[in-house]
């Protein structure tokens, strides 16, 4: 099974409704910001950052023509005894599928009552990316040498140098606003969206609503600016129902 646009619009559907998804049997729930909350933001950012990385941000393309096209990131970790980045990733499926019952097995993953492949662990991750509002871009990763490879992973699965969020990447003041901001921002600026019911959202809902605000308020804003003058040649109006 492959994670086509297609698919990836029914996740996005079912995830916007706050809809588990359901891949080769497993039942995938997006976590809520009480959740999250209640486990750390931290620990949710740093777990999603190890299911950011891929197998080609860590080994070079010239080992990559070697292997199957379908070899998965834990079976390679495993195959090179890098123990300490399976466990981290193991621990990371377990968090975000909610259960302690995955074990790892020669040719299969055992999660809960289910079996699977190990093909079949990346369209698990990228249900659980897409649920978290991760769009990757594999063009823009920068290749490391071989020679550095443990450093390489250590860098991308424990400083999670990445920007999880979209939502700060928009502007450099966003970018300096802390997950608590961003809730008192949207609850006193969204319709319908309260300190009562905002921790129900999931972090799919809540990137949505965020981003569609900030969009009404830029466009709201642009227009403003036309009406008393401002040259149009310097301001860019996005209408607020425009794809986010």
């Amino acid at each position: 099974m492959t994670i086509n646009n297609n698919l990836i619009e029914v996740i996005r559907l079912k995830t916007i409704a706050n809809l588990p998804y359901f891949i080769h049997g497993i039942e995938i729930i997006p976590k809520n910001l009480k959740s999250i909350i209640e486990d750390g933001y931290e620990t949710y950012n740093r777990n999603l950052g190890i299911l950011t990385v891929q197998k080609e941000d860590v080994f070079p393309p010239q080992v990559m023509k070697e292997l199957p096209s379908d070899i998965t990131l834990l079976q390679l970790m495993r195959m090179s005894h890098q123990y300490e980045y399976v466990d981290l990733i193991v621990d990371s499926i377990r968090y975000f599928t909610d259960t302690d019952k995955l074990d790892l097995h020669e040719d299969v993953i055992r999660l809960g009552d289910v079996s699977l492949p190990y093909s079949s662990l990346e369209d698990m991750l990228q249900v659980i990316r897409v649920q978290n509002c991760i769009h990757r871009h594999m063009e823009d990763e920068q290749f490391r040498p071989l020679n550095e490879r443990a450093r390489l992973i250590q860098q991308k699965m424990l400083a999670n140098k990445k920007k999880i969020q979209e939502l700060k990447k928009s502007s450099s003041n966003d970018e300096q606003l802390t997950l608590l901001d961003l809730i008192s921002i949207l609850v006193s600026n969204a319709n319908g969206i309260n300190l009562f019911n905002v921790f129900d959202l999931n972090m799919f809902q809540f990137n949505d609503q965020f981003n569609r605000m900030k969009m009404i308020d830029e466009y709201e804003i642009n227009i403003q600016a036309l009406l008393h003058g401002a040259d149009s040649n310097h301001i860019n109006i996005k209408h607020w129902m425009s794809k986010i």
